[in-house]
């Protein structure tokens, strides 16, 4: 097979699979249906039982909760990082990171800093969860989400939306007395290419790269504490009845201003 063929196949794969419409996965949910008859948490891809009477012998198989999107499996998982290469897709993508992290830090001991910033990756990781959301990165003072159609279903940017609101809320934002840790937030969609990255022969991890990544990144800079900073083309069908105030914005590494709109919850 010559390496366009082969490269042309690997695009197909994961144009499939990232959109739920593998010919595999069609046919191994009737047979996951089966062996997990009452469960009601599934696997989103394959659709196997996470509870119900089968569950122990599932997970036995290696069929758990993938820890980076506890609604998909680990064997999903494992197929999607075994098959090199990825495919541009429209996803929608979260960033949100900690305002004031270094006069924290320097304010702070160094455990206390860092079970503060565990108590703000296990809340991301809860919020993630809910909303359908994989965790691309926790690093630092920063989470990133990716929302997957094939994974969070065609309200993708959506739900997007509904975990930056869902973020701003855990970390207090809505709180009188003011958060336990302030946060902004970024929200875009685009055309991303999604895949299993790394080196030959070395560790590959699943991941998105692209212009609306880095464009996501610049909004979140913009972003000051308890807002979400939401790019226009996520306004346009991701926040009916939420109220946002345009802003202009010059953003790093962009030549012209763009238009954003900011969300902020009310205490």
């Amino acid at each position: 097979m010559s390496d366009l063929a082969g490269d042309q196949d690997r695009n197909a794969f994961w144009q499939q699979m990232l959109s739920g419409e593998h010919p595999s996965l069609r046919r191994g949910r009737a047979v996951m249906r089966m062996l997990s008859p009452t469960a009601d948490n599934r696997c989103r891809l394959c659709c196997v039982g996470f509870d119900g009477f089968t569950a122990p012998a599932l997970r036995l198989a290696g069929f758990r909760p993938w820890r980076r999107n506890p609604h998909i499996c680990e064997q999903c998982e494992a197929v999607l990082a075994k098959e090199r290469g990825g495919a541009e897709i429209e996803i929608a993508m979260l960033y949100a990171d900690v305002r004031g992290s270094t006069q924290l830090a320097a304010r702070m001991g160094p455990t206390e800093f860092a079970a503060l910033m565990q108590r703000f990756f296990r809340v991301a990781t809860e919020v993630f969860a809910e909303t359908d959301a994989v965790v691309d990165k926790m690093v630092g003072d920063e989470v990133i989400g990716i929302f997957l159609p094939g994974f969070s279903g065609s309200d993708y940017r959506r739900h997007a939306v509904k975990a930056g609101l869902a973020l701003l809320r855990a970390t207090g934002h809505d709180d009188p007395a003011g958060p336990w840790l302030s946060i902004g937030v970024g929200v875009h969609a685009g055309k991303t290419f999604v895949g299993s990255i790394g080196v030959e022969d070395g560790n590959y991890q699943f991941a998105a790269l692209g212009d609306p990544m880095n464009f996501c990144a610049r909004l979140v800079a913009a972003a000051k504490g308890g807002e979400m900073v939401i790019s226009s083309v996520v306004r346009e069908d991701a926040l009916p009845g939420i109220a946002a105030e345009q802003r202009s914005l010059l953003l790093k590494g962009y030549a012209d201003p763009v238009n954003a709109y900011v969300a902020k919850l009310t205490p």
